[in-house]
């Protein structure tokens, strides 16, 4: 039904776009705009600091290039999100090391010129809109989908860059946005209250870079700002990442690179292009979405990538999935954090007191014993394809990782087992006693 009520474009992807993030995108900049419009007035007549303050103004053509981008800032994604753009363009390179890595964000600005160009409409309500600069009007929303600021020599406007996708910090309305739904889609409480943060956001010249501006909140909201990366990574742990859902992924990953050579698509020119490159052609990549799977069990073809593939999809339909094989306590591969790596992301906002509202700093007190000390935790998951022998796989892969020092976390019996043999060897003391042999070096925790 949604492929008949829309025309060209946007009966595929443009159902993606995000009302939500569109909402929040102009709720925050109408704060901002409104709280700096006010500081401005506040100066009364002192011109040196309204001068400044008028570069970083927000006009109602900004506004609305921010609403546009939060609008289509996920247009890019292709089927099942992040798994197209992530896992089955890692898997493609891993296979081909010539296919090119990219990600949504690049898609999404390819997609609107491609809207623009092709759909007449469109294109003469922007330059309605935007008379005397409507490519660059243009090219402002994109950058502001990549949060990438550094496409503009006109520092006073970086806050801007901060709202859609902050760079920065991490914190910005794209995440306030599916944090909410998903909480909301599995029962879990978010005590992050994305309300109450925006309220309290202002425009200010950054203390250590002076003609830059950035979003700045009060510095009570701390604790506010740490629930948003609380509640990120108890996503990350209880869905994103739950070991069902990576092992779901794993196989529609392959699903997909064994359907790749199979199920093509013609572009504009008439050439057969494949699946994993059919990012660079809109006019193809408008055609792959979440039925994909249902178009590969559909299509009549004999050849085994394609049978394997068919048969993948049906073992997911019918719970047949890889095993866990085992989990190792803190190492690699799946990495819960704050969005910025090991680095707290608090460290990088600039807040702003009730009694001081002109300047900002970070954070410079230092922070509770009750608050993360660790802002990244590696995870390493073994799964396998056969479940033959399934029970001698675990042992030995157990006994792999502890040889590694590694602490196993699915088989903690025979991780112990494994240890107490170790520690049980003893060499004797000069007096007859025995004494600790050397002990087993372990990653700490």
């Amino acid at each position: 039904m949604t492929s008949i009520r829309s025309t060209s474009f946007l009966s595929g992807k443009m159902t993606q776009a995000d009302g939500v993030t569109c909402f929040l995108a102009s709720k925050l900049a109408r704060n901002l705009k409104q709280r700096l419009d006010q500081d401005i007035e506040k100066l009364g007549k002192d011109e040196k600091k309204i001068e400044k303050l008028e570069k970083a103004k927000m006009i109602p053509e900004d506004l609305l290039c921010i609403e546009i981008a939060g609008l289509c800032h996920d247009i890019g994604h292709g089927p099942y999100s992040h798994l197209f753009d992530r896992l089955f363009n890692k898997a493609m390179k891993k296979k081909d090391p010539s296919t090119v890595e990219w990600q949504h964000e690049d898609v999404s600005s390819m997609i609107i010129d491609h809207m623009i160009k092709t759909n007449k409409d469109l294109k003469e309500a922007f330059v309605n809109r935007f008379p005397s600069d409507w490519e660059d009007r243009k090219e402002f929303i994109k950058d502001l989908i990549e949060g990438n600021k550094k496409k503009t020599d006109k520092k006073a406007r970086y806050y801007m860059y901060e709202i859609v996708a902050n760079k920065r910090n991490e914190i910005d309305v794209d995440k306030m946005d599916y944090f909410a739904r998903d909480c909301h889609g599995l029962g879990m409480k978010s005590n992050f209250d994305h309300l109450r943060y925006i309220s309290q956001c202002r425009v200010m010249f950054s203390s250590d870079k002076p003609d830059e501006t950035t979003i700045a909140v009060r510095d009570k909201e701390e604790y506010n700002l740490y629930e948003l990366f609380h509640t990120r990574i108890g996503l990350f742990r209880r869905a994103y990442y739950h070991k069902v859902t990576k092992a779901i992924e794993i196989m529609f990953t392959d699903v997909l690179v064994e359907a790749n050579d199979h199920l093509l698509f013609k572009n504009n020119s008439g050439h057969t292009v494949k699946m994993s490159e059919a990012w660079q052609h809109p006019e193809v990549y408008e055609k792959l979405t979440d039925s994909v799977f249902d178009e590969i069990l559909m299509k009549e073809d004999s050849n085994k990538q394609l049978e394997i593939a068919k048969e993948l999809i049906n073992n997911v339909y019918k719970r047949k999935l890889y095993s866990l094989v085992d989990e190792t306590s803190p190492v690699t591969k799946v990495t819960y954090s704050c969005g910025m790596g090991p680095r707290n992301p608090i460290t990088s906002v600039y807040f702003y007191t009730k009694d001081n509202d002109t300047d900002c700093f970070p954070k410079q007190k230092k922070p509770s014993l009750f608050l993360p000390q660790i802002f990244e935790e590696e995870t390493l998951r073994v799964y396998s394809k056969n479940d033959a022998n399934i029970n001698v796989l675990k042992k030995e892969t157990a006994k792999c990782l502890i040889k590694v020092g590694l602490e196993s976390v699915k088989n903690s019996a025979i991780d112990s087992e494994h240890q107490g043999n170790a520690a049980s060897k003893r060499k004797l003391n000069a007096d007859g006693k025995s004494g600790p042999s050397k002990p087993i070096n372990k990653k700490s925790r």
